[in-house]
């Protein structure tokens, strides 16, 4: 920066947040990523502790606590960590550092003097750390390809973003090397030239083979699943960086190149003509360097420009069908000799220029028709009509390859991919029964008159394609932080108190879900119930637990119907808990201990078993709604105030993977008798509706004329205690089972035949103990 003029400290700044996590991680490197913020250990003090200093990401605002310094920018930290608070130095430092010339009111740019960056792209070691899930600023990406060498050891990766605007954007992602420090990481920077093509892998595998060269990692990698006889590789950074690659390993093989049919036009409107559209001029200069590696080159002849849509490529061929042996033959017959003037070396003539009687590729190309090989035959000849032969062809043909799955979560099978033609994803139906019988008849010569054998054909193909959505979903989260969630969100999220009994809850609730999803079938026997005045959100926050996977359609208890909806489901709500009666509850009760439902769906032949795989959660609007007088363990209530939805969306991912970790060390995600008894029991009896006999028949007992009795009918009980007339009794033993049951909560009775006369069942008074002096 030029002496004695002002220091542009926003535009430093607005560098900064640029990648200002990355920044933070090299400031404050034993620091950890928490939600928006930056947690560190306090940089002031020797004995500091984690926790005690934090960064806010996006917009660089920090706080010391244990001092209670702090600052609103990345510059104000960086002197304060660096530069003793003097920010007029941190910001000529940093200037430096970004490689920026950052006079007022003018455009940053780059210094020829020192190079922007540090860091250099080199091959990641074979023991690098897995790569970037996400973009600090861009999110998720949409795809990612993984660039491997021959061996298979991984080189880089390729990401691909949509724009907030709905476009995309294309970002590498290197393992670099800090040339101060040596310390290595992943970073969004281009790969080390000359750089590395994308499906070196596959030419290793297929030496011989000849190659296909495409632009783009989406278009070699549907042309590796179409064409089986090829060898599909494309180069990174597009047609501006061809000179960048290193194409040595085409060396001596035969190569087709098929650019993109761009259809670019000039500032007046009118189409640019082909030798100048960048799809034909990047093959232009591709052909003459693989010519001088030994090569021989053959070049896609074209559409003209503007007869397809611009950018026009061989997914976008597939996309419209062209598939199978109709798109080796597209190839084949599009395919144009690369000219050669002599021994001077390649003429430059664009693809869609070249004479139509030009050499045409050889035969090694052809597709060869591989699912045909193995074809149920008839004894006469032609192919048998028969669900063998379903199943051959949707698990040989490319067109299939991945198309149909059994999901092993929902118990369906569904569409992964869109089938050859189209439709939409999800579960398989009846109509794509039909659709399948009409592709096989005219795209494979394959007649199948019977329904039954399209169906039994399409589920022996599924189940050979199994997988569990949630499952992956877990395995997928990314690992657990080590920062203890579990014991903490009900309270953070419901508004009650964080007592030792609702922590338990939190936490054995979470990792028995986990448990059900990694273990189906496993003891799972409890159900936390939600309880709160109307309204504040009680099922939302179930349903935000659950996610795409909660269910809470009423069902009736017991019913097929019943075991059927709980397929698809992780966390299933039984809502409004207190008007079930008593008999329902008691259903509810048996319901939700089972492990394993069996039953047989309609139409089928045989009755499955279904080990559960979903949990179960309540909510009420009453603080009193448990009836069962013989104990409710199975229910853990838990008092709700005010539900914080968008704080448990926040914490989501991390509580499931906090969940899967604790599962896999072992945990247990149940009480202990010893906790059940302490913490457990009386939340639940705070919930029990008492039964009006209760209180009237404790005092009857205690009076002082019945104090000297010992041993008590049930007869006795109901005429003395409840005034029941005997002849008002019932039949049918309620009123007796309803005493039997009070008499049994109170401590100390027990129920003995008596030894003489009728021999009949009465309750003894527990011996009273003598009083210590």
């Amino acid at each position: 920066m030029s002496r004695g003029k002002k220091i542009d400290f926003q535009r430093i700044n607005d560098f900064a947040l640029g990648s200002f996590e990355s920044l933070l991680r090299q400031w404050l490197p034993d620091g950890r990523k928490n939600g928006s913020e930056w947690v560190s250990v306090n940089p002031t003090r020797a004995d500091g502790h984690a926790g005690s200093f934090s960064v806010h990401i996006f917009n660089g605002v920090w706080k010391d606590f244990a001092s209670g310094d702090g600052g609103s920018d990345p510059i104000s930290l960086y002197s304060y960590l660096y530069h003793s608070c003097h920010q007029g130095n941190a910001a000529k430092e940093l200037a430096v550092q970004f490689g920026l010339d950052v006079e007022p009111n003018k455009i940053p740019t780059f210094v020829d003097k020192k190079p922007r960056t540090e860091w250099v792209a080199i091959r990641p070691p074979a023991d690098c750390k897995a790569p970037h899930v996400a973009h600090v600023k861009r999110g998720r990406p949409e795809r990612v390809w993984c660039y491997r060498a021959a061996d298979g050891g991984v080189l880089g990766y390729v990401y691909r973003f949509i724009t907030s605007e709905g476009g995309k954007e294309v970002l590498p992602l290197s393992w670099c090397r800090h040339e101060g420090n040596f310390r290595e990481e992943w970073r969004w920077m281009s790969f080390p030239e000359p750089r590395w093509l994308y499906g070196l892998d596959r030419l290793a595998a297929k030496s011989d083979a000849p190659v296909l060269l495409v632009e783009g990692e989406k278009c070699a990698d549907v042309a590796a699943e179409h064409l089986l006889d090829l060898v599909a590789v494309t180069w990174p950074g597009g047609g501006n960086a061809v000179h960048k690659v290193d194409w040595s390993p085409l060396a001596g093989r035969s190569v087709v190149i098929w650019p993109d049919c761009d259809a670019a036009r000039t500032k007046s409107g009118e189409l640019l003509p082909a030798e100048s559209q960048a799809g034909v001029k990047a093959a232009n200069k591709i052909a003459p360097m693989l010519v001088a590696l030994g090569c021989k080159v053959w070049v896609m002849e074209l559409p003209a420009p503007g007869e397809r849509k611009n950018g026009w490529d061989i997914a976008d061929a597939v996309d419209e069908g062209l598939i199978g042996s109709e798109l080796a033959d597209f190839v084949r017959g599009k395919a144009r000799v690369y000219a050669q003037a002599g021994v001077g070396g390649a003429t430059k003539l664009p693809p869609a220029r070249v004479p139509a009687c030009a050499e045409q590729v050889p035969e090694p190309l052809p597709y060869r028709e591989a699912w045909q090989d193995g074809l149920i035959q008839k004894p006469r000849g032609g192919v048998e009509d028969c669900r063998e032969n379903v199943f051959l062809v949707l698990s040989r043909h490319p067109a299939w390859d991945g198309v149909i799955g059994w999901n092993d979560f929902t118990k369906r099978i569904e569409k992964i991919k869109l089938p050859p033609w189209g439709g939409r994803l999800g579960e398989w139906e009846t109509r794509d029964d039909l659709d399948l019988g009409l592709w096989l008849a005219q795209k494979c010569g394959l007649l199948i008159r019977s329904e039954a054998s399209l169906v039994a054909g399409v589920s022996m193909a599924a189940d050979r394609n199994s997988f569990h959505p949630p499952r992956e979903w877990l395995d997928g989260l990314a690992a657990w932080d080590g920062v203890d969630r579990l014991e903490y969100f009900v309270s953070d999220c419901v508004g009650c108190d964080n007592t030792r009994y609702v922590q338990l809850v939190g936490k054995y609730f979470l990792i028995g879900m986990v448990a059900r999803i990694f273990r189906p079938g496993c003891p799972m026997q409890y159900m936390p119930v939600l309880e709160g005045a109307q309204g504040i959100g009680k099922s939302s926050f179930w349903r935000a637990l659950g996610g795409e996977w909660f269910q809470e359609t009423p069902f009736k208890l017991g019913d097929k119907d019943a075991y059927m909806q709980l397929n698809g489901a992780i966390l299933y709500e039984i809502a409004e808990m207190d008007s079930f009666n008593k008999s329902e509850s008691t259903h509810v009760k048996a319901f939700i201990t089972q492990q394993n439902d069996r039953y047989r769906e309609p139409y089928a032949r045989r009755t499955v078993d279904r080990p559960r795989q979903c949990v179960f959660a309540g909510t009420t609007n009453q603080g009193e709604y448990l009836k069962d007088t013989t104990g409710n363990r199975r229910f853990w209530p838990i008092r709700a105030t005010s539900v914080n939805i968008e704080g448990l969306l926040a914490v989501r991912d991390h509580l499931f993977a906090e969940s899967l970790y604790r599962f896999k060390s072992g945990e247990q995600w149940y009480p202990s008798r010893e906790d059940e008894a302490a913490y457990f029991v009386p939340q639940q009896d705070e919930r029990r509706i008492v039964d009006p006999w209760l209180y009237p028949l404790m005092e009857w007992l205690e009076d002082v004329n019945n104090r000297m009795t010992r041993e008590f009918t049930i007869t006795d009980l109901l005429m003395g205690a409840c005034k029941v007339e005997l002849n008002k009794i019932d039949g049918n033993r309620g009123m007796a089972t309803r005493m039997g049951n009070l008499m049994a909560e109170l401590p100390g009775w027990q129920r003995k035949r008596r030894s003489t006369g009728f021999r009949e069942w009465v309750w003894v008074r527990p011996e009273s103990k003598k009083d210590d002096f």
